[in-house]
């Protein structure tokens, strides 16, 4: 059984960058492929070699890829919360696409019927006819429109974070009730 360094894992990662902006049409399996070995990279925080955030680590990649530095953690996001539910070779079957689809369905439901990973793991099944079964099992609005990275990060003094959790703390206790038992993006995205 061989070991991979943290180079290897790093050099993967250039390695399916470059794959992927060198093919002319978007590749479904090779970006969740991508999100897997970045949460590989952001887990061992292996983007600490040559860089102060992971943030910074995405931006780098960015400008190899085709892709933008917020949808490249937005692929990071969506394989790290699924990676409890399917593995790698699933989310390659499903492809990048539908993944986003069931991360938003995940963040509503927390766990999710056997009927809607059925449909994400069937070839056959098309994005919109899954967010249809999603929004019809869950009982979830349809929702049309895109991944919006604010793309800002900042330091906060011991008050300021004080008066945001406050702030955060009265929208979610403020009608309409938050839900607890959804995900933290999800309830920010709420408040």
């Amino acid at each position: 059984m061989t070991t991979i360094t943290g180079y290897e894992r790093l050099a993967a990662v250039g390695v399916q960058v470059d794959l992927l902006a060198s093919t002319d049409e978007a590749s479904e399996s090779g970006y969740a492929r991508l999100g897997w070995l970045l949460l590989e990279v952001a887990t061992l925080q292996l983007w600490r070699v040559h860089h102060e955030t992971f943030r910074a680590y995405l931006r780098a990649l960015a400008v190899d890829s085709t892709k933008t530095e917020g949808q490249l953690h937005q692929y990071f996001l969506t394989v790290r919360d699924l990676s409890d539910t399917f593995s790698l070779s699933q989310l390659e079957v499903m492809g990048i696409t539908k993944a986003i689809k069931l991360r938003a369905a995940k963040d509503y439901a927390i766990v999710l019927p056997e009927a809607v990973v059925l449909a994400a793991l069937d070839p056959k099944v098309t994005v919109k006819e899954l967010q249809k079964l999603i929004s019809v099992t869950l009982k979830m609005p349809e929702e049309e429109g895109d991944w919006m990275d604010l793309e800002f990060e900042f330091m906060v003094s011991p008050e300021q974070r004080e008066l945001f959790e406050q702030v955060i703390n009265v929208a979610m206790h403020t009608e309409p009730l938050t839900k607890s038992t959804i995900s933290k993006s999800a309830q920010v995205l709420d408040v």
